[in-house]
């Protein structure tokens, strides 16, 4: 009926939340050997909220995410080692990373170029990351930009800023929504066949 058409919509429109009103993301950077294994010594992952920093209805949105180099424990030193690579992910919604809530997720880049960038763009590189739920994604990578500090004669990562293009993420939550309408739709079929079942029950009953 027509209520539950507009209640319907109503959600859908928070689910895309075209203004990112409720916009919740995080990333997460780490070093990963030749193998893609990650390091499990200090100094090889770290993680940190994601704002947009962009103005709303930019062209460009801009996410960005800070590192406190300063930080003894909890921080990503950028070796300049040979067969060690960067890595990230972003995601949005909860704390923890699902393939359900991905956003992006780095291009693995060798650290040592990270290493040949900083010697001609001091303190910052750039960076790839790949949104797989766009279409033609592998042709539409978006660029990022990782900022470093020195800190006691280590390479620390302190920023990585992600720059999408708008269409891009407006694409990217489309895509959401239509995961979720296809939630609501396998909860409305187990609806209908527990409501077939019960009607067949009660028909077989009424037999006996």
């Amino acid at each position: 009926d027509k209520k539950a058409e507009e209640k319907k919509k109503a959600a859908e429109k928070k689910v895309l939340d075209e203004n990112d009103e409720a916009f919740c993301g995080f990333c997460s950077i780490q070093i990963l050997d030749q193998d893609g294994i990650a390091g499990r010594t200090l100094g090889s992952s770290v993680k940190a909220p994601v704002q947009i920093v962009s103005e709303p209805g930019a062209p460009t949105v801009v996410f960005e995410a800070l590192f406190l180099a300063a930080n003894p424990l909890f921080y990503l030193e950028l070796r300049n080692e040979e067969h060690f690579f960067l890595f990230g992910q972003w995601w949005v919604d909860g704390p923890k990373y699902s393939e359900s809530n991905a956003l992006c997720s780095l291009v693995p880049i060798k650290t040592q170029d990270c290493h040949k960038q900083l010697e001609s763009t001091a303190n910052e590189f750039k960076a790839e990351a790949h949104c797989e739920a766009l279409r033609n994604s592998t042709s539409r990578l978006i660029p990022v930009s990782i900022s470093t500090q020195e800190k006691k004669f280590k390479t620390k990562v302190c920023k990585v800023s992600m720059a999408m293009p708008r269409e891009a993420w407006m694409e990217f939550k489309q895509s959401r929504l239509r995961f979720w309408r296809a939630g609501k739709n396998w909860q409305g079929a187990d609806k209908d066949d527990d409501e077939d079942k019960d009607k067949k029950k009660d028909g077989e009953e009424k037999k006996e």
